[in-house]
């Protein structure tokens, strides 16, 4: 049947894409603070319209691993469980070398249809999908149904004129594009608003850049519905980008932008902005007007408790790393490559040496690397992806000069955590080793400029 697609859009990065029998559902993530007590939704959805969500959905795509995307807490939710259960409904991820994600939901008793990726997929006589993969561990999916070509791209970093543009001559063109319109991460000490500033106009500049090279008809800015919710990290939000602002600056380049509200569903060939949906988000993001959750880290956790933890942490380093590479990069000191780092524990009110193979002692030295609470260095002693949820939550403090240094020293479990290891393999990964080092030193080159200005 022509014309009978629709959106539905559920929350943040979480939209239901319909035609005839078939329901795609992206990201479910509807309640919850994530990354370590450091985000929350702007809204949260009530478990009635969850519920009848997943009754019309026949399909879960799940982009990558953060909770914001992937969220075991929700889908193992018994109520939510057996919904799935009842409904048949098939979650459909990216092929990966380490099937964590899909060995998970295996195991939970999901149904899993795992896609090799930038290949089209048949759903249904009508719909067909594919997924691309983005970076290390991000991907988009490419929705197809007989009258309309749609792109979910979330939070994937897909921003410089020349990776969309190859992103273009592979995939081709779009109708609709759904796209992250914020920063998600940290962006910089509390002082340093310009960084923030610069990254808000970057998201604006990539939306800008994906919907023209793409030859896109409308755009929906999405993914990026939350508060940073931590006392340490509410500073964050001083700088995130409006849905209004979004669409105003949107206009001014000619393009045709929709801003949803949870629940809003419409037919994609009559896609229409409500000023409503505007409203309502206009109220969301007004955070000193609304009763907002903040979150903070109550449990100091002692030294004897994380030292224990972090003999936990070093086994699991030296089992999947080369303890003879980590010790020779310790050694030549112009890499600033597994240095010992000054790390002040703000609940301890007190500064520790941390060594990747010692652990901390107590230092009279005041001149810190990184400031943060105990629970935050536990949660990286205790989980690969620990470094990796304080670099998005950013609940800490630091300056360009030793985020460097302490990123050369603390980075290696998010590594781990994306099925790669520090090892004499590794080293021949090229392609990986300068997507690495392109990243990193992008961002600090921006990170160093941006502090140089704001004095």
């Amino acid at each position: 049947m022509k014309n009978n697609s629709k959106i539905e859009f559920v929350n943040h990065a979480s939209v239901l894409i319909t035609h005839e029998k078939i329901g795609i559902l992206s990201d479910p993530w509807y309640f919850f603070s994530v990354f370590n007590k450091g985000w929350r939704l702007l809204h949260e959805n009530e478990i009635k319209y969850v519920e009848s969500v997943l009754s019309k959905s026949s399909h879960i795509y799940i982009s990558h691993e953060h909770p914001d995307h992937f969220n075991p807490k929700f889908l193992l939710d018994e109520r939510i469980k057996k919904l799935i259960f009842k409904n048949n409904i098939t979650f459909l991820f990216q092929e990966t070398k380490d099937k964590r994600v899909v060995n998970f939901l295996k195991k939970s008793g999901f149904f899993v249809q795992e896609c090799k990726l930038d290949k089209v997929i048949n759903l249904s006589e009508e719909v067909k999908i594919k997924i691309s993969k983005h970076d290390f561990y991000d991907s988009s999916i490419a929705i197809f149904t007989p009258d309309y070509k749609i792109l979910n791209l979330n939070d994937c970093p897909l921003k410089e004129k020349s990776e969309i543009d190859n992103f273009q001559k592979k995939h081709g063109d779009f109708d609709i594009l759904l796209t992250q319109f914020s920063y998600a991460a940290w962006k910089g000490s509390e002082s340093n608003v310009t960084l923030r500033q610069i990254a808000a106009q970057e998201k604006i500049q990539a939306i800008i850049s994906q919907y023209k090279i793409l030859n896109c008809k409308h755009v929906i800015p999405f993914a990026s519905y939350i508060y940073f919710s931590n006392k340490m990290n509410f500073y964050m939000n001083d700088s995130v980008n409006k849905p209004s602002n979004v669409q105003e600056e949107l206009a001014r380049e000619n393009i045709n932008s929709i801003i949803m509200a949870p629940g809003e569903i419409q037919n994609l060939n009559n896609l229409r902005q409500s000023q409503e949906s505007l409203e309502f988000w206009d109220d969301k993001f007004n955070l000193n007007k609304n009763n907002i959750e903040i979150d903070e880290y109550k449990s100091s956790v002692n030294l004897e408790e994380l030292n224990l933890n972090f003999e936990k942490y070093k086994n699991k380093i030296f089992k999947k790393n080369s303890k003879f590479l980590i010790s020779l990069l310790n050694k030549i000191r112009f890499l600033n490559i597994f240095q010992d780092i000054n790390i002040y524990l703000e609940d301890h009110k007190k500064n520790y040496i941390f060594s990747i193979f010692k652990g901390l002692q107590e230092t009279s030295d005041d001149s810190y690397d990184i400031s943060m609470h105990s629970d935050s260095l536990l949660f990286i002693f205790k989980n690969e992806f620990g470094f990796d949820t304080l670099t998005v939550n950013g609940c800490f403090q630091t300056k360009s000069s030793q985020f460097t240094k302490v990123t050369k020293t603390l980075a290696l479990g998010s590594l781990n955590a994306m099925g790669l290891g520090l090892n004499f393999k590794l080293i021949f990964n090229v392609e990986i080793i300068i997507l690495f080092l392109k990243k990193v030193t992008a961002f600090f080159r921006k990170l160093k400029s941006s502090e140089q200005y704001s004095g």
